[in-house]
């Protein structure tokens, strides 16, 4: 049997009842000032779209900046739970139903959107990694950011997993989640692969990396920052 995401995420988001507090790398990077980090920091009243959002765990630091939020996730039940916990906790956010390679947003909507472990998910049929890249970019304005973390090939997530027949995609085999397997994902296998991908629509990216092992767990991500076209 294939991967079946409404099913398996579905089933998870209904077993939560509670949300996270917001990455820290997201604070740091839509808070903080490093060296390297070109992208400019939010102004009060510009725009940011949070793809697969998760339990909504950044909406409130967006607004808490001053950002007109928005996000997506990949069922309709998922988007009911969210719209309800938002409203529960005064957090105004256009919530809507999408994915990456499909977001229910006019052209040039944003002026940031965070892909936080996220973008990487093969939602469509079969592997079309640059439809999502395509996407994001359209509703991003020109001179806008995206803002995503990625799983390195030796992240936990794709512990067990197998090659795909298309070169840069692998089937998850082991998913620490219990909700995965079968699932084709794009892996990065580094920073010239990463930029490789994106820079058809993106340019002047900016890198970090997260490595950590996390009691066990290989916790290894791409995280990067980038200007559309």
């Amino acid at each position: 049997m294939g991967y079946d995401a409404e099913g398996s995420w579905n089933a998870l988001y209904a077993r939560s009842s509670e949300m996270a507090w917001p990455a820290e790398g997201v604070i740091r990077i839509f808070k903080g000032s490093f060296p390297d980090l070109k992208m400019p920091k939010p102004s009060a009243g510009q725009s940011v779209l949070d793809v697969g959002c998760g339990d909504g765990r950044h909406l409130p630091l967006f607004q808490s900046i001053g950002l007109k939020s928005s996000a997506v996730e990949i069922t309709d039940p998922i988007v009911e739970i969210l719209r309800q916990r938002m409203e529960k906790l005064g957090i105004a956010a256009d919530i809507r139903t999408g994915h990456a390679g499909a977001l229910p947003y006019a052209d040039a909507s944003f002026d940031y959107l965070l892909s936080w472990n996220s973008c990487y998910y093969m939602s469509l049929t079969g592997p079309h990694f640059a439809r999502h890249v395509d996407e994001m970019a359209r509703v991003i304005a020109p001179g806008g950011w995206i803002v995503c973390s990625i799983p390195k090939r030796t992240s936990f997530i794709f512990k067990g997993s197998q090659p795909h027949s298309v070169t840069g995609y692998r089937v998850i085999g082991d998913d620490y989640f219990g909700t995965r397997n079968g699932e084709v994902m794009r892996c990065m296998e580094s920073r010239e692969d990463l930029e490789t991908t994106f820079s058809t629509r993106f340019d002047s990216f900016c890198h970090a990396d997260l490595d950590m092992n996390w009691f066990g767990l290989a916790y290894h991500w791409h995280v990067f920052c980038a200007r559309r076209r």
